[in-house]
C-alpha cells in the first residue's frame, strides 16, 4: 500500500517518514518478511500543489498531510481531490486548532485528526487503525461479487441493511429489494455429469440476452439456476427461457430433469424463492421433459380427484401369485395410461403406485417370501420422492426386481443352460430400459464374446436382436391398449428418441405406429 506526506514543515515531514520506515520493520521482524498491508512512503511534497501533483501521480492509499499549506491549503486541497472522486484515507496531522477547519475536515472524509506535536507511538497506532481499515475494504471488495451476494443470500450469511443496499446500487446499479427473476433446473442422479453443460447453456443465456444475473449450484439440492436482477421485461425475460433455454437443455443434457421458473418480488429472497420451486418439483410429472414450468402454471391446471384403479389391482394381484411377469407389468402399463389421461395430483398419483405395489406383493406373498422388506421400502420411498416418470420406473424395476426370477419366466427356458436362462429372464425384466449386452455380461460375469456366441447358439436369434423383439412386442401392446403418445411409448421402451423408435418399428413391422394403432383398431 502507498502512502503520501503532505507537510510544509520539512522536519514535521521526516519524523513521518521514519515512523513509516519504523512500522515496516517491526512488521517484518514480526511476520518474517514484508506484509502485504504494510504502506509504502511514495513520495513527500512541502505544499499544495506539489502534492496535488504527486497524489494525482502515485494515487496513494492514504495521506498524510498538514491543514497548513501553502496555496493551495489543506482544506482546500481535499476539496479539490474530493470533487474529482479520488478514492483515498486521510490522516491529519496539523498544529491548527481551529474548530471550523476540523469540522470541514472531518465533512470530507478524514479518518483521523491528530495535533501537533503527536508522539510516535501515536502515530503508529493511527497508521495501524487506517492501515486494517483498507485491508478490510480490499477485502470485503473482493467478495462483494454478484455471485457472492447471491451466495451469502442463500446461506444466511447477509442480511441486508440500508447501507448494503447502497454498495450493491452504487457498484452494480440495484439492490436486493427490487424485483428478480430465477430459472432453475433441477438435473437428479445425473448433477455431477451434466451440471457444468447446464452451466454453461445458462451462461450463454444470460450473456447472449443481456440479462444482468449470474449463475449459481446447490449441489444438495441438485440444482444449478440463473438468478436475474435485471432484465428485460417479465413475460419477455420468461418466454426466452421458455422457447430457446429450457428445449436447448432438454436436447443437450441426458438423463431426468426438470425446469422452473419463478418471479421474485425481492431478489433477495432467493433463499424462499428457490425452496418453493423445489418443493414443486414433483409437478413436473405433469408436464413434458425440458418443459418450462411457473407456480402460476400449476395453479392453472383442472386438477381432477384420482379413482383408484380396484379391478386393476385385482388383476395384478393375481398375476403376481400366477409368477405371470408379463401380465404384472402390463398391469402397470395401464396404471400408467390412467394416470396420463386426466390432471391427477403428483402426490395422489404416487399414493395410488404405492398402493398398488402393494398389492402386487400382497399377491406374490401368497406363494412366496420376500427377504428383503427393507428394499421394499426403500423403492417406495424413491416413488414418494420421485419428480420425474423415469425415476418412477428405475423405482418400479427394482421393486419387480426383488420379485424371485420366477415372474419372468417362461415355457421352454428349462431348456436353457443357466447362464442364458439367466440373460433371457434379463432382458424380459428389462428391455424396456434399454439393457444392453454389455451389461448384462457384466451381471452375469462373463465376457460379451462368450454371452453373445452361447446366446445365439441357444437361442437361434441374437442378444440386440431379442431385445428389439420384446421391445417390438411392448410397443404394440401399448398402441393397442393404452391411448399412450408415441414419446411417453418411447420411454417406456427403453428409446430416448420417439422418431427413432418409429423407424425401428416401421423396419419390424412394415407400419408406422400411428398407422399400427388405427389398423388395430
Amino acid at each position: 500500500m502507498k502512502a503520501v506526506i503532505v507537510d510544509a514543515d520539512r522536519r514535521s515531514a521526516e519524523m513521518i517518514e521514519k515512523t513509516f520506515l519504523s512500522l515496516k520493520k517491526e512488521d517484518e521482524s514480526a511476520g518474517g518478511g514484508i506484509k502485504k498491508g504494510v504502506f509504502c512512503v511514495a513520495g513527500t511534497a512541502l505544499n499544495g500543489k506539489d502534492g496535488y501533483e504527486l497524489i494525482k501521480n502515485e494515487r496513494p492509499d492514504l495521506i498524510v498531510m498538514d491543514l497548513k499549506l501553502p496555496k493551495p491549503g489543506g482544506i482546500s486541497l481535499l476539496r479539490k481531490l474530493r470533487q474529482e472522486n479520488a478514492e483515498f484515507h486521510v490522516l491529519v496531522l496539523t498544529d491548527d486548532t481551529d474548530f471550523g477547519h476540523a469540522r470541514q475536515a472531518i465533512e470530507l472524509g478524514i479518518d483521523n485528526y491528530m495535533l501537533k506535536p503527536a508522539k510516535q507511538a501515536q502515530l503508529k497506532k493511527a497508521i495501524r487503525q487506517i492501515r486494517d481499515k483498507i485491508e478490510n475494504e480490499k477485502a470485503l471488495e473482493k467478495a462483494f461479487t454478484i455471485e457472492n451476494i447471491f451466495t451469502g443470500c442463500l446461506s444466511g450469511q447477509f442480511r441486508p441493511d440500508r447501507n448494503f443496499h447502497q454498495m450493491t446500487r452504487e457498484k452494480y446499479g440495484f439492490t436486493l429489494e427490487e424485483p428478480g427473476e430465477v430459472f432453475t433446473v433441477w438435473l437428479g442422479g445425473n448433477y455431477m455429469a451434466q451440471r457444468e453443460n447446464a452451466r454453461c447453456v445458462l451462461e450463454n443465456a444470460l450473456s447472449e440476452n443481456g440479462f444482468s444475473g449470474c449463475v449459481l449450484e446447490v449441489d444438495i439440492w441438485r440444482m444449478i439456476f440463473a438468478v436475474i436482477y435485471k432484465g428485460i421485461e417479465k413475460n419477455r425475460d420468461f418466454q426466452i427461457f421458455k422457447t430457446h433455454t429450457a428445449p436447448l437443455l432438454a436436447g443437450s443434457i441426458s438423463g431426468e430433469m426438470a425446469c422452473l421458473w419463478a418471479d421474485m418480488d425481492h431478489s433477495g429472497d432467493i433463499l424462499d424463492t428457490l425452496t418453493e420451486l423445489r418443493r414443486l418439483r414433483e409437478w413436473n410429472l405433469l408436464f413434458d421433459r425440458g418443459e418450462l414450468i411457473r407456480p402460476e402454471d400449476i395453479d392453472a391446471l383442472d386438477i381432477v380427484p384420482l379413482k383408484y384403479p380396484a379391478e386393476l389391482e385385482t388383476q395384478v394381484k393375481k398375476a403376481a401369485a400366477a409368477e405371470d411377469g408379463e401380465e404384472i407389468k402390463r398391469c402397470y402399463y395401464r396404471l400408467y395410461d390412467i394416470f396420463r389421461r386426466g390432471i391427477y395430483s403428483p402426490a395422489e398419483m404416487k399414493e395410488c403406485l404405492i398402493r398398488f405395489s402393494m398389492s402386487a406383493l400382497d399377491g406374490y406373498k401368497t406363494t412366496h417370501v420376500i427377504g428383503s422388506e427393507l428394499r421394499i421400502q426403500y423403492c417406495m420411498q424413491a416413488i414418494t420422492e420421485a419428480v420425474t416418470w423415469a425415476q418412477i420406473r428405475a423405482a418400479m424395476e427394482e421393486f419387480l426386481g426383488l420379485l424371485r426370477e420366477e415372474v419372468f419366466r417362461e415355457k421352454g427356458d428349462e431348456k436353457l443352460s443357466p447362464l442364458i436362462r439367466q440373460a433371457i429372464q434379463m432382458i424380459r425384466k428389462y428391455f424396456d430400459h434399454g439393457i444392453t449386452l454389455e451389461e448384462t455380461a457384466d451381471r452375469l460375469f462373463v465376457s460379451e464374446e462368450y454371452l453373445s456366441s452361447q446366446f445365439k447358439k441357444e437361442t437361434g436369434r441374437g442378444f440386440t436382436e431379442t431385445v428389439r423383439y420384446y421391445r417390438i412386442g411392448r410397443i404394440k401392446d401399448l398402441l393397442i391398449n393404452t391411448t399412450l403418445k408415441l414419446n411417453q411409448i418411447a420411454e417406456l421402451t427403453g428409446y430416448t428418441d420417439p422418431k427413432y423408435m418409429s423407424r425401428v418399428f416401421k423396419e419390424e413391422t412394415g407400419m408406422l405406429p400411428n398407422e399400427f394403432r388405427k389398423s388395430a383398431h
